[in-house]
């Protein structure tokens, strides 16, 4: 030991001068850091307060309330759509309409047959004879593409030319 307290007085000035580097050294180092701490935090805060001077955190939680709110009206509009869709299956969608002339005596085709079918072939077939003096009316329920009543020929042509509507 007496052996190194005697090179260590002999080296005073190379320790210190040493000690005063390494001291330098570790300012430069940690000036370096705290210029970079401060960089980071500016660029933090200029993040933070956004593009036009928002607070980013008020953005996102703004951000996160209309997302909430979206979801609930499309859940809202999904319960509507599904009930529009079952509605629809009821509702009248395929039509055949056939225009012929009842009788000999009146001239052009004035009388008609219509059959409106909604998806599950149920509906109505409406019939009008038309003549000069006589006008008649017939409607006769169609359940899974037919009747229980005689249909004319007519009839099931339009009511044939609903179900053809179904296919396309």
């Amino acid at each position: 030991m007496p052996g190194l307290i005697a090179w260590a007085n002999d080296n005073l000035a190379g320790l210190t001068l040493m000690c005063l580097g390494l001291t330098i050294t570790m300012i430069v180092i940690g000036l370096v850091a705290v210029v970079k701490t401060q960089k980071v935090t500016r660029m933090y805060q200029t993040l933070m307060r956004g593009q036009e001077g928002q607070n980013l955190e008020a953005l996102l939680q703004e951000n996160m309330q209309l997302s909430q709110q979206l979801v609930q009206r499309i859940e809202t509009m999904d319960r509507s759509i599904a009930l529009l869709e079952a509605i629809s299956k009821e509702t009248v969608r395929h039509v055949g309409i056939v225009r012929f002339n009842a009788f000999e005596n009146v001239g052009s085709d004035q009388s008609f047959a219509v059959a409106m079918l909604n998806d599950q072939r149920n509906g109505v077939v409406i019939s009008s004879l038309y003549g000069r003096e006589l006008s008649q009316v017939y409607a006769k329920p169609i359940q899974n593409g037919k009747s229980t009543y005689l249909l004319s020929a007519e009839e099931e042509e339009a009511i044939g030319k609903a179900l053809a509507d179904m296919d396309k």
